[in-house]
C-alpha cells in the first residue's frame, strides 16, 4: 500500500509464489493492489516476478484481471506494461462479461480508453461487440444512447480531439448516428480568442527561478520579462494546436453527416448545432456548416430566433458580423420582432450572459462592451424602431437601463476604486520627484548656486527623467481626479471614462519608470565615481520595480485600449483557411 518495493522484494525473494496469493477478501492479489494504487516503480519491478501466464491467471473473485483494474482507475502506465507482457488480456472478460475497455468507458478515463482502442487496432483484434453501433449492452448506463456515440461525445467535451479523430476514422458511423456529436463540438469548440482567454501566470515560480538559477541581482527583472514573454507565446501555441485538432474533428464529423440522405433544404443534424454555435460564438462551426449547407442560416430555435438574433442575445461578435455578408437579408433585421414585439435593439438591451461578461476585465469595461453592442445594433434597425415599445410597453433604452442597473453601480464603484488607488500613487510620486528636483544630488556651489554635477551626463539624465516623472504624475493625478468627479451616466462608460482611465494609467506608468531612472541616476552620481562595481546592482535593483509595475499594469492597459479603440464589428476578414464563402449565402437568397 505504501509502495515500499524494498520490503516487498525481500519477501518475494523468499517465496516467489506469494505474488499469486490473495491478500484481501475480494480476491485481490499483489498485482491488483499495486495497479489500483498506482505506484509506477512498484508495478514495474513487480513484473520481474510475474510470468506472461500470471497476467491472465491472477484474477479477483469477480473475474477482474489487473488490466480491468488499470482501466477502472485510469492507470494507463500499468495498462501498457500489462499489454506488453500479454496481449491476450485485452479480450479477457470478468464475470459480468465486461472487457477492460468497458471498464475504462464506465469510469470515463479517456486517456486509457484511447490507449486501449489503439492497442485493439495494433494487435489486430476486432472491436468489442458492446462498442458497435446499435448494441444494447451497457444500456443500464445511458438508456437510449449508443455507447460509441456517447464515448465520442465525452471525448469532444473533454477536448480530447486526438482521441475523437481516431474514433471517427476507425468508426465513422459514430459521428453521424445523431446530432449529439456535432452539438458537443458546437458547445466546446475553442473560441480562438487567445488573448482574451489568457490568464497571467503566478509570480511564485518566478521567485523560485531567481533563487535557484540567478547569479546576480540582474536576474529578477530579466526572468520576469522572459516569463511574461515566453509563457503567453507557449499558451498561444497550445491554443493554436487545440484549434487545429478541433477543426479536424469538425470536418470529419461534417463529412460523415453529408453522406446521409435527407429531405428538405439541409440535413436536420445541422439545425440545432448551428444555433448552439451561434450562442457560443463558435464561428468556425458556423462557417463549416454554412459552407456545406447555406440554407442552414434560416434555422430558428423554439423562440423563433435565428443565428443573428442569438448572436445579439449571447454577444457573439463573430457570428453577428455575418450580417455584413448576407446581402439583402440584412434588411430583414431592420424590422424583425419576436413574439413579444422585441426588435433587435430590445435584444441588445438585455444583460449578456455571465460567462460572456466575465471575459472582460472589470465592471466598467463590461458595461462599455454592452454599450458598444447597443450602438452597433442601433445602426441596423430603422430609426423608428429605436423608440418602439414591446408588448409590455418598454422601449429598448428602458430595457437596457433596467437590465444593467446593477452593472452600472458596479462599474461606477470599480472606476472610483481604481481612480482613488492610482491617484494616491500619483500624488506620492509627484511629492517625491518635486522634492528631488529642489534638493539636487551632490548639492550646489555655495558661491554660484549651480549644481556640482551640472556637466555630468548622469545629472542630465536625472534632470530630464525627474521632469518627465513630475509632469506625467501631475497629469495622471488630474486625470484621476476628473474621473472621481464625473457624472457616471451610462454614455460616459462608452468612451469618456475608459479613455480617461487609459490616459491616467499610462501617465502613471511613465512617471513611475522616470522616477526610478532619476533615482538610479542619483545613486550613480553619489556612489559610482569611485566604485564602478556598484553600477550593475543599481541598474538591476532599479529594474525590479519597473518590471513588476509594467507586468502588473500592462494587461489592464491592453484591455482598455482594445476595448475602447479596436473595431469589433464589421465585415469579417477571412484567412486563407476560411471555408465559408459569403457569395454562397448571397446566391442562395438571390434565387
Amino acid at each position: 500500500m505504501k509502495g515500499d518495493w524494498s520490503g516487498a522484494e525481500a519477501i518475494l525473494k523468499k517465496d516467489k509464489d506469494l505474488v499469486k496469493e490473495e491478500i484481501s477478501s475480494d480476491g485481490s492479489m499483489v498485482l491488483h493492489v499495486a495497479v489500483g494504487i498506482g505506484h509506477k516503480d512498484f508495478v514495474k519491478n513487480l513484473f520481474s516476478y510475474i510470468t506472461d501466464e500470471d497476467v491472465l491467471a491472477t484474477r479477483k473473485s469477480d473475474g477482474s484481471t489487473a488490466l480491468h483494474i488499470a482501466a477502472i482507475v485510469g492507470n494507463t502506465y500499468a495498462a501498457d506494461l500489462l499489454l506488453k507482457k500479454n496481449k491476450d488480456c485485452l479480450q479477457i472478460k470478468d464475470k459480468k462479461g465486461e472487457e477492460p475497455l468497458h471498464k475504462a468507458y464506465e469510469n470515463m478515463h479517456l486517456d486509457t480508453i484511447g490507449y486501449l482502442l489503439k492497442a485493439v487496432d495494433e494487435y489486430g483484434k476486432i472491436m468489442s461487440r458492446s462498442f458497435s453501433i446499435g448494441s444494447s449492452i451497457h444500456s443500464h448506463l445511458r438508456p437510449g444512447v449508443e455507447i460509441g456515440v456517447d464515448l465520442l461525445v465525452n471525448a469532444i467535451s473533454a477536448k480530447q480531439y486526438n482521441l475523437a479523430s481516431d474514433l471517427i476514422v476507425k468508426f465513422p458511423k459514430f459521428a453521424s448516428k445523431n446530432e449529439d456529436v456535432l452539438m458537443a463540438i458546437a458547445k466546446t469548440f475553442p473560441s480562438g480568442d487567445y488573448g482574451e482567454t489568457y490568464e497571467l501566470p503566478s509570480l511564485e515560480p518566478l521567485w523560485e527561478l531567481c533563487i535557484v538559477t540567478a547569479g546576480s541581482l540582474m536576474s529578477l527583472p530579466f526572468a520576469l520579462l522572459s516569463v511574461k514573454t515566453i509563457e503567453p507565446i507557449t499558451h498561444i501555441q497550445k491554443k493554436k494546436e487545440e484549434m487545429d485538432e478541433a477543426e479536424k474533428v469538425l470536418e470529419l464529423v461534417c463529412n460523415e453527416i453529408d453522406k446521409l440522405e435527407y429531405a428538405g433544404t439541409h440535413h436536420p443534424y445541422y439545425t440545432r448545432p448551428i444555433l448552439e454555435a451561434a450562442c457560443q460564438n463558435a464561428h468556425k462551426v458556423v462557417d463549416e456548416i454554412l459552407y456545406r449547407a447555406p440554407e442552414a442560416i434560416l434555422s430558428t430555435d423554439k423562440s423563433g430566433y435565428d443565428i443573428i438574433q442569438l448572436a445579439v442575445l449571447h454577444r457573439s461578435e463573430r457570428i453577428y458580423n455575418l450580417i455584413y455578408d448576407i446581402g439583402e437579408r440584412k434588411n430583414l433585421y431592420r424590422t424583425i420582432v419576436d413574439s413579444s414585439k422585441n426588435n433587435m435593439l430590445h435584444l441588445a438591451g438585455r444583460l449578456a450572459p455571465s460567462h460572456v461578461l466575465n471575459q472582460t476585465t472589470g465592471a466598467a469595461l463590461q458595461l462599455q462592451r454592452e454599450l458598444q453592442w447597443r450602438q452597433e445594433v442601433k445602426k441596423v434597425v430603422y430609426p423608428t424602431y429605436i423608440t418602439q415599445e414591446n408588448i409590455i410597453k418598454e422601449t429598448p433604452d428602458m430595457v437596457f437601463t433596467r437590465e444593467h442597473e446593477n452593472l452600472l453601480k458596479e462599474g461606477e464603484q470599480w472606476m472610483k476604486t481604481t481612480a482613488e488607488s492610482c491617484s494616491i500613487t500619483a500624488a506620492l510620486i509627484t511629492t517625491i520627484v518635486f522634492a528631488a528636483a529642489i534638493t539636487v544630488p551632490g548639492g550646489s556651489n555655495q558661491e554660484t548656486g549651480i549644481p556640482v554635477f551640472t556637466k555630468d551626463i548622469a545629472f542630465i539624465i536625472f534632470g530630464v527623467s525627474d521632469a518627465i516623472s513630475l509632469f506625467a504624475s501631475s497629469t495622471a493625478l488630474l486625470v484621476f481626479l476628473s474621473i472621481l468627479t464625473a457624472r457616471f451616466s451610462e454614455k460616459d462608460f462608452l468612451v469618456s471614462l475608459p479613455r480617461r482611465l487609459l490616459i491616467g494609467i499610462c501617465s502613471l506608468l511613465l512617471s513611475a519608470i522616470s522616477m526610478m531612472v532619476a533615482f538610479s541616476s542619483t545613486l550613480f552620481l553619489v556612489f559610482c565615481h569611485q566604485k564602478l562595481w556598484m553600477f550593475a546592482p543599481i541598474c538591476g535593483l532599479s529594474l525590479i520595480p519597473i518590471s513588476f509595475f509594467v507586468a502588473l499594469q500592462l494587461p489592464l492597459i491592453v484591455d482598455l485600449f482594445r476595448s475602447t479603440y479596436l473595431r469589433k464589428f464589421g465585415p469579417r476578414r477571412r484567412g486563407k483557411r476560411a471555408r465559408f464563402d459569403p457569395d454562397n449565402i448571397r446566391l442562395f437568397f438571390g434565387k
